[in-house]
């Protein structure tokens, strides 16, 4: 029996020279950076088509959630920031990570994109921000859909862009402008 426990330990402190010179993962950035989560935070927005402005805030706690004024519930925790459905940010914010989620019993796949956009609004200019990809397929091979969430560090979601990608070009559908924001 001690035999075995020996080789049991002598094996699991072995590293192939593969794993052993590969650099360490990078831990990426930290998402709750890029939602920031307070009583009395505000975000307005401005949406294109229409021109119209929305104003969401944050009025209210249920625990771990925290509660805005359109039902909407957020939270972070070790993984990332949530909503009642799905993860909007996934540690770790790198280049290329992804992660899914079901939605009307559909795989949804997220990808981030970048994690140092620059993207201007009515609001100003954020740099440093991560990009959220999602692409869905179009019925009968018709392209496909993207949407792409772009998140400030210490500000929050600062814009939306649904288009259209097809062999005969790309078409923006709609857009979300953060155009005033208010954060703790």
């Amino acid at each position: 029996m001690k035999r075995f426990v020996f080789l049991l330990l002598a094996l699991a402190s072995c590293k192939t020279a593969e794993t052993r010179d590969q650099p360490a993962p990078s831990p990426g950035r930290d998402p709750a950076v890029y939602y920031p989560l307070a009583l009395g935070n505000s975000w307005t927005y401005e949406y294109t088509p229409g021109a119209r402005r929305e104003t969401i805030q944050i009025v209210g706690r249920d625990g771990p959630w925290f509660v805005d004024d359109h039902r909407g519930r957020v939270r972070t925790d070790s993984e990332g920031v949530r909503d009642a459905d799905q993860y909007l940010l996934h540690a770790p914010l790198t280049p290329g990570a992804h992660w899914t989620a079901v939605q009307n019993l559909v795989v949804q796949h997220f990808t981030v994109a970048a994690v140092d956009a620059t993207v201007k609004t009515r609001a100003g200019a954020f740099s440093k921000c991560v990009v959220v990809r999602n692409e869905s397929p179009l019925p009968q091979g018709a392209g496909k859909f993207v949407t792409e969430w772009t998140y400030a560090p210490n500000v929050g979601l600062v814009q939306v862009r649904t288009q259209t990608v097809s062999p005969r070009g790309t078409q923006e559908q709609s857009r979300l402008d953060l155009a005033a924001y208010r954060v703790q």
